[in-house]
């Protein structure tokens, strides 16, 4: 068994996906909007690893390249980097039910594969954006996993730390096909939900520019007043409404960074998302033995710092807007 899994990671190695960086013109606009200085961030970094160094709750083993993209996916704040670097490792402590069982292999993960498309997709936008496409594959509700879907997602949000430096994201959701069974399932008044919103939204450098929602039903606003309590509010000023065709999409991402299925000129959304899950079972070897490390000791976190959880999360939203509040010394 253990040889054919091998295999097969090898395999999928080969025909995973590659991640597109940004063209000469894109990575001056990105230099130009942090007004990057390069000796600054390396004093930042020794700064950030003498940081580290000197939390005891906290793993010390990532790289340096990883936790560089920390700095710059929080502007080049080393405050924020190391508030959002003590969540990522708190979230894996607090919330295990979404870190627990990161095998690409699993029957879980594959059934969420066949089910749901999820992929970043591999050319940036005109500014520099990375998107990312969300959308059924399957329309039954009893296929469709929250849990293991919010495990997947942060899986592939890991890979991308591994692979890329990102200014800001934009996510794409086609809600074509979802029921009011799918709904009920993500409402954020389910505990699971909360929490892994928190794992999404908090615990991961990665800024969010927009967020389009593509064949939204007429009753969408409601669904969305649903979130407005749990998301920060500036959060709902990043979204745009797609009811009718894909041509208010292009204004935002072009043609060129979309699948065909949208008037794009990538390949087939089947075809992506299988390469995409060829990348997360090539990293299987690593994400067995980060899940195993990479989680913060409560136990041993210092007097004064802040104690809020994922589990307390699920209290409700007065909860979590206390703990977006907390920072670290």
């Amino acid at each position: 068994m253990y040889m054919e899994e091998k295999k097969l990671e090898d395999k999928e190695e080969s025909d995973a996906m590659t991640l597109e960086g940004p063209t000469e013109a894109q990575l001056k606009r990105m230099r130009e909007e942090l007004q990057e200085d390069p000796e600054a961030i390396k004093e930042d970094m020794i700064r950030f690893r003498e940081w580290l160094s000197k939390q005891p709750h906290l793993p010390h083993h990532m790289e340096d390249a990883r936790l560089e993209r920390f700095l710059y996916g929080c502007k080049l704040s080393l405050e924020r980097a190391k508030r959002v670097l003590d969540t990522y490792y708190m979230v894996r402590a607090t919330a295990p039910e979404f870190f627990r069982d990161r095998d690409p292999l699993s029957v879980d993960m594959q059934l969420c594969f066949q089910s749901i498309h999820y992929v970043p997709l591999p050319v940036l936008t005109h500014l520099g954006y990375r998107p990312t496409l969300l959308r059924l594959a399957d329309c039954d509700v009893n296929r469709f996993d929250v849990r293991v879907l919010a495990t997947r997602i942060v899986m592939s949000l890991d890979a991308r730390l591994l692979e890329e430096r990102c200014l800001n994201n934009v996510m794409i959701i086609d809600l074509d096909g979802y029921t009011m069974g799918h709904y009920t399932k993500v409402s954020p008044t389910q505990a699971l939900v909360r929490k892994g919103l928190l794992c999404i939204q908090d615990a991961f450098p990665l800024r969010l520019a927009q967020v389009h929602l593509l064949n939204a039903p007429v009753f969408i606003s409601n669904i969305m007043n649903l979130f407005r309590p749990f998301l920060k509010e500036k959060f709902f000023s990043k979204v745009f409404f797609h009811c009718s065709g894909y041509e208010s999409l292009y204004e935002h991402v072009p043609r060129d960074a979309l699948p065909r299925e949208y008037g794009g000129k990538l390949d087939s959304i089947q075809e992506l998302t299988e390469r995409w899950n060829q990348k997360l079972v090539s990293l299987r070897p690593w994400f067995l033995q980060e899940q195993l490390i990479s989680m913060s000791d409560e136990s041993r976190r210092p007097p004064g710092q802040r104690k809020s959880t994922a589990s307390a999360l699920a209290l409700g939203p007065e909860v979590h807007g206390t703990f977006r509040q907390l920072s670290i010394d």
